[in-house]
Order: structure tokens, then C-alpha cells, then sequence
């Protein structure tokens, strides 16, 4: 078997691409542990052929007997698997966002809303998803969704790559707080910490690191009214860069509790427990989950994300859980421990689909 990975989520100009966080974690680090030979690049399609991967700016490979599509959204998509299909092509849709969740403060918003992008939306994406033969997700708030919409879905959770992350030894000078990503691309996360943050940092006379600040985004300092001279910031960077940017020794999560925060997966707690960062996050399922292992706190209110970070102040405190973090996520959650999971998908799935073809055979709801 030979599988495509197909995505446009990456950073910079072809062909000197890297994958975005999405195309990194959900495409890259399955392929390395599929057991298939497999490659991953931009769509190419031929009527004749079906799927493939770019190669150049005017060629493609083609001959995969199985795609994996992540975050194709275009009009003429659903048709394009319609004949895959038919020229022999499993076709594995992969989710991991829950974009009828998305909030105006969003920017995926306006770029994947039907009225404003005409030719890829999350439209034309539910049709994609509701045409594939495999439709895998990364949480159990997705798996609810869309096992009521299709009739072969399985949930694989995420999983980092440990040796990405340089382990951080926890210091015994005054901590720095910190949050890695993008502020336009939050669902109006970020204002909750305005009722504490700013205040937390000036009582305990803190710093505070935000990594990946976009060129056309408000700073984080503006966003949740810290004074800027406290707040030092590194831009986005790739992601085989970004372990290196999480500059800070303790990691907040804030999110809100709205549909498309809880369908989220717990990657960034993850991230930060690789790095030996301990940390706190809201207090939603897949935090909750990390939490009850031993990973991370959680608060539910600005009283509670006072009391829980200023517990990490404390230098053992913070030492005992960084390192709790560290072991319980490089046994658990390292992409290894997904190979089981991401191999049976490519072989015993996609075999059942081929089988249910050969005998006519269809899935249904």
C-alpha cells in the first residue's frame, strides 16, 4: 500500500514549505508511524488518477491506493473523492477542529465562512467529510459530532514528538509565565486573563514570554492589558523551530468554554509538559484528562487560576511537576504510543473498505 498525505496547512513558499501545526500532527507524525510507505505534499489531482502530491510547482507524483485529506475544503472536492473512489482510492478524511464551532474573534472564521470565500469553506468541507470512506478525529468531543454523521469514524488522539522538545531543567530563579500562540486565532480565550494576569504579575513582580506574535495581530500585552515592559515575545516560527521559543517555566491554557474549544485537542499542554514546563489550563475535557494523570492543573475561575499559579511560584513545586509531566507524557502521549492505533487505521480499516467494495457492500448511518 502506498498513502498520501494531502494538505495546503504550511508555512512558507513551495518548494521551501514546512509543515503547520496541523499538517505536523495530524499528517507528518501519523505517516511516521502508519507502517506504510508514505509521503506527504500540496494536492495534485488527475481525472485519470486521482489524488496525488505536488512535487513542483507544475508537476505531481500520483499512484496512491490510499489519501489522507487534512483540511481540503475546496468546491470541487467532494466530485475529486467521488471519482478517486471509483479509480480504486480509500479516501481518510482527518479532523481535529471543529469548525462550526469557530467564533467571529477567529480569524479561520472569515477565511472558511461561505459567504466570504467562495471557492473553500467549511461547507464544502462537511460534503468532503461526509464523502470519505474513513473519517478519523482527535478527540472524543469529535468522535460524538461526527459518529452521528458518518458511519466509520475512529478516534486516534494526538501525540508529540518527544525528541523535538529540548527537556527545560526547572530554575530557581523567579519564573517567567508564558503562552505559546497565535492571538488572531483565538476565540476570545486570551480577555479572560485581563481579571487576574495583569495584577498576578505586578504583586509578584513577574515577566511574562508570549511566543508567536503574528506582524498584523495585537500584541499579547495589549489583548489582556499587561504593562508591555514586563512582556517579551518571539514571532511565529516553524514548527521545527518552536520548541525552542517556549522561553518561559511555567505555561498557561486559557480557553473559553465554547463548542469549539472543547472539541480541541490537549496538544499545547502536552508541548509544555515535553518541554518540562508544568502548567495550567482551563478546565475543559481533554485538560481535565491530562490533569487526573498527573499533568497540568486546571482552574475554572480567576480565583482559581490565582491559587493554582501561585502555587507554581514555589520552586519544588514546580520541579516535583515538571517532571511528573515529563514522564507521564514520554510513556503515554509520544507518537509512539499512537502506532497501534495510526497502523490499524491503514491496514484493517482500509482492508474492510477494499472488502466492502469487492462484495458491493456500503456503510451506512
Amino acid at each position: 500500500m502506498t498513502v498520501a498525505f494531502i494538505t495546503r496547512d504550511y508555512n512558507g513558499r513551495f518548494p521551501y514549505i514546512t509543515p503547520a501545526g496541523c499538517a505536523y500532527y495530524r499528517c507528518l507524525l501519523p505517516m511516521s508511524v502508519s507502517g506504510q510507505q508514505a509521503r506527504m505534499g500540496m494536492p495534485a489531482w488527475d481525472p485519470t488518477r486521482g489524488w496525488g502530491i505536488k512535487d513542483s510547482e507544475t508537476t505531481g507524483i500520483f499512484g496512491f491506493s490510499t489519501v489522507v485529506l487534512k483540511l481540503i475544503m475546496d468546491r470541487w472536492a467532494p466530485k475529486q473523492i467521488e471519482l478517486a473512489q471509483q479509480l480504486g482510492q480509500v479516501i481518510i478524511v482527518d479532523i481535529d477542529d471543529y469548525h462550526e464551532g469557530l467564533t467571529p474573534a477567529n480569524k479561520a472564521y472569515d477565511i472558511t465562512h461561505p459567504e466570504k470565500n467562495k471557492k473553500s469553506n467549511r461547507e464544502f468541507y462537511e460534503q468532503v467529510i461526509a464523502a470519505a470512506d474513513i473519517v478519523t478525529v482527535s478527540t472524543p468531543y469529535l468522535y460524538d459530532i461526527y459518529s452521528q454523521r458518518h458511519p466509520n469514524v475512529h478516534l486516534v488522539r494526538n501525540g508529540v514528538n518527544m525528541p523535538q522538545f529540548e527537556r527545560k531543567k526547572t530554575s530557581n530563579n523567579k519564573p517567567v509565565i508564558g503562552w505559546a500562540g497565535a492571538v488572531g486565532y483565538r476565540n476570545g480565550d486570551l480577555e479572560q486573563l485581563r481579571d487576574w494576569l495583569p495584577a498576578f504579575l505586578e504583586q509578584h513582580d513577574l515577566k511574562f514570554h508570549h511566543s508567536g506574535q503574528e506582524k498584523d495581530a495585537p500584541t499579547f500585552a495589549e489583548v489582556v492589558g499587561i504593562d508591555p515592559s514586563r512582556v517579551t515575545t518571539n514571532p511565529v516560527v516553524p514548527l521545527h523551530d518552536y520548541a525552542d521559543n517556549l522561553k518561559f517555566d511555567i505555561g498557561i491554557v486559557p480557553l473559553n468554554d465554547i463548542p469549539f474549544n472543547r472539541a480541541k485537542s490537549n496538544i499545547k499542554g502536552l508541548e509544555y509538559a515535553a518541554s518540562g514546563i508544568p502548567f495550567v489550563a482551563s478546565d475543559l475535557p481533554e485538560y481535565r484528562l491530562l490533569h487526573e494523570s498527573g499533568v497540568g492543573r486546571i482552574a475554572t475561575s480567576s480565583d482559581e487560576w490565582v491559587l493554582q499559579m501561585g502555587a507554581l511560584l514555589d520552586y519544588k513545586t514546580r520541579k516535583q511537576e515538571a517532571a511528573r509531566g515529563w514522564d507521564t507524557v514520554s510513556q503515554n502521549w509520544d507518537i509512539e504510543a499512537r502506532r497501534t492505533e495510526w497502523s490499524e487505521v491503514f491496514t484493517r480499516e482500509v482492508d474492510l473498505v477494499r472488502e466492502n467494495r469487492r462484495i458491493g457492500k456500503r456503510l451506512r448511518l
